[in-house]
């Protein structure tokens, strides 16, 4: 019996350009697994990270992913607080991220968001790396509707995120967020739009993997 390779979705983007909304909708199109902050649970436990490690006091975000939780009010980032405390550092978090992502989709079919995975599977034989993008007012005005914030605070919001999550990945994987070559697709979402945007990736799929 031959064993069918999974295919594996990885989706790099800017901040607000519609990366979680587009590997959401694509993994229902194509019925595979949607992992997203399922990474930092994993990455949590395998780093021995609880809530109970949280203090009252300063609560000051220094790491990229802390801060980005801890924006979203509906995610409890007690749990991944602790992230930033020493003597845990942001390569051994991407290192056990790493093997989260790894370990994450068990053999299945899966769109993974973010978080490097782009890089950490690139020479896995079925897949597929997108890079979405779009220019900060498209990216914050979106952030605006769906956080109910102000113009001022989303534009904020896009420029610092921006920063870290550049030097990031930069300073992890030795690549720049933005080099279109490291990616099978680079899209931009403010001009084409989120549908056009979802269109075109799975029209790329099938035109190289065939009816999935």
């Amino acid at each position: 019996m031959v064993k069918v390779i999974p295919l594996v979705i990885t989706i790099n983007h800017k901040f607000g350009s519609g990366g979680a909304y587009l590997g959401q909708r694509i993994a229902e199109k194509l019925n595979m697994l949607y992992i997203d902050h399922q990474i930092i649970d994993m990455t949590a436990r395998k780093l021995n990270i609880s809530s109970e490690e949280v203090t009252a006091g300063d609560e000051k975000p220094t790491s990229f992913w802390h801060s980005l939780l801890q924006y979203f009010a509906y995610i409890d980032t007690s749990t991944y607080a602790a992230l930033d405390s020493k003597p845990v550092t942001n390569h051994q978090i991407f290192n056990a991220e790493a093997e989260a992502i790894l370990e994450s989709y068990k053999g299945k079919s899966a769109v993974i968001l973010g978080r490097g995975s782009s890089y950490i599977l690139a020479n896995h034989p079925r897949h597929v790396s997108v890079f979405l993008y779009a220019d900060s007012a498209y990216r914050a005005s979106r952030i605006q509707e769906i956080n109910n914030i102000s113009e001022q605070e989303s534009l904020k919001l896009v420029k610092s995120t921006d920063k870290m999550r550049d030097l990031y990945i930069s300073e992890m994987t030795g690549h720049e967020l933005e080099d279109a070559c490291q990616y099978h697709l680079s899209l931009d979402t403010g001009i084409l739009g989120l549908d056009e945007t979802e269109k075109i990736i799975l029209e790329y799929i099938h035109l190289r993997f065939g009816e999935m």
